[in-house]
């Protein structure tokens, strides 16, 4: 990589108003000047008029010149902003590629910002989770992040960690000098301190991953419930088609949507009920069944104008059963409120689709069951890997405080090198210990150009 000067398109693709093609390495700005016949010289930080020529004229341009130590990838890098046509693209960065830059990989432009420190490892994947936001919440922990966030709450975290395996380690190097020993009881102590703070931010991964993953939401419940007119109305859209008969949905529907912040997924599915008038409601029914058993909540939608019968009962019985053997929350939604009640069944909100009154309240609801921890100014865990790190850091300082009691005779030994394997894990987080692979892997999600 290194020496290596790479271009790539570095905007979406499809015709546009601009278009930017990115070169960044040593040999950018004369890669460019082999195609760009700038008007004045370009200067550093400074947009300059070009006319861009590769074999025929491309494209009147303007060419923007970053240095090495101004640029955001550490190396000499070259923007040039033409008009969004794709052909004109193309063409610019074949003449770079007819020059002597090679193209791009996913995320290498990102990666080379990375490996000369102008940004940590969660600032790196932070960029990813910037351009996949769908919601101003998902943005917003994106730039808590990028801004270094993370990072500097893992650096907190460590700086005790570090400062303890300091100390354990000067008494076991040197036994001779008069240094102040720790009592088995003050390292524990000092481990357990440090713990409790990493169990709080791995704590916040529930709401983090939804918020950069999304959350997929199940509309279930017995036929003509009101489950389609429920997705309409969560969606301000006749989405689905809504009939005063029974049985109108026959497969999943899935619709994005920002419930309280958290990107959604909302799923309308077929009725349920224990005995299928035909093969396509039975498939309809399984679909259903799978539906429920991978999303992160439903709403067991009742119809509370209808006098319940035994089967309306055994079914919401069994959804609710399965849905806590699962660990997954529903949320028992009252539907029809614009009708007269006939049935004396709890719900934990009542609303009309309908009419459109207790929405409010629903999605409330369904926001305090998708993340009960309301988003502060601090991070949030967004990424798998985050969290497993954090983790296997809290049980490598689980295994140092039971060392002492395991090993009498080698407990400083034993906790030295939990504390080792500690910091090694948070150090992962921001790459100051991540192996080549889990880069590679972080660097693949990206789209080329960035």
């Amino acid at each position: 990589m290194k020496g290596e000067t790479i271009a790539a398109v570095a905007t979406a693709s499809g015709c546009a108003a601009l278009g930017i093609v990115r070169l960044s390495g040593e040999q950018a700005l004369p890669i460019a000047l082999s195609f760009l016949q700038p008007k004045a010289p370009l200067k550093a930080r400074s947009a300059t008029l070009a006319k861009a020529h590769w074999e025929t004229p491309i494209d009147e341009v303007l060419a923007t010149y970053f240095p090495a130590s101004q640029s955001p990838t550490g190396e000499d890098l070259v923007e040039v902003s033409a008009h969004g046509s794709p052909l004109i693209l193309k063409r610019l960065l074949m003449a770079a590629l007819a020059a002597g830059a090679r193209p791009a990989r996913p995320g290498e432009f990102t990666q080379r910002r990375f490996l000369n420190g102008r940004l940590d490892l969660t600032q790196a994947e932070a960029v990813c989770d910037l351009i996949r936001a769908k919601t101003s919440e998902a943005q917003r922990a994106a730039l808590v992040q990028l801004e270094g966030g993370l990072s500097k709450e893992i650096a907190a975290l460590r700086a005790p960690l570090l400062d303890l395996l300091i100390r354990i380690e000067a008494n076991l190097d040197h036994p001779e000098e008069d240094i102040p020993s720790l009592s088995v009881a003050e390292i524990r102590q000092s481990l357990a301190q440090a713990a409790a703070p990493l169990l709080n931010l791995a704590a916040t991964f529930d709401r983090g991953r939804r918020l950069a993953e999304g959350a997929r939401i199940c509309i279930v419940g017995r036929p003509n419930a009101g489950k389609s007119s429920l997705l309409n109305a969560l969606l301000g859209t006749d989405r689905a088609i809504v009939c005063a008969s029974a049985g109108t949905t026959r497969d999943t529907l899935e619709e994005g949507a920002d419930i309280g912040g958290i990107p959604s997924l909302l799923i309308d599915t077929a009725g349920l009920r224990e005995h299928c008038g035909d093969e396509v409601e039975r498939s309809g029914v399984e679909r259903a069944q799978r539906a429920l058993r991978a999303c992160d909540l439903a709403l067991l939608v009742i119809d509370q104008s209808k006098t319940l019968e035994a089967e309306d009962e055994s079914v919401h019985r069994r959804i609710l059963e399965q849905a806590a053997q699962q660990g997954r929350p529903v949320i028992s939604v009252l539907n029809k409120a614009d009708l007269p009640c006939r049935n004396a069944t709890r719900g934990d909100v009542s609303i009309s689709a309908k009419a459109k009154t207790g929405l409010q309240d629903l999605l409330g609801l369904i926001g305090r069951r998708l993340a009960p921890a309301q988003l502060s100014e601090g991070s949030l865990i967004t990424s798998v890997r985050h969290h497993q790190a954090l983790r296997g850091a809290v049980q490598e300082l689980e295994q140092a405080r039971a060392a002492a009691a395991r090993w009498p005779a080698l407990w400083e030994d034993r906790a030295a090198c939990h504390l080792r394997q500690a910091l090694r894990r948070l150090g992962e987080i921001t790459g100051e210990a991540a192996p080549d692979e889990i880069l590679e892997g972080i660097f693949s999600r990206f789209c080329v150009g960035k």
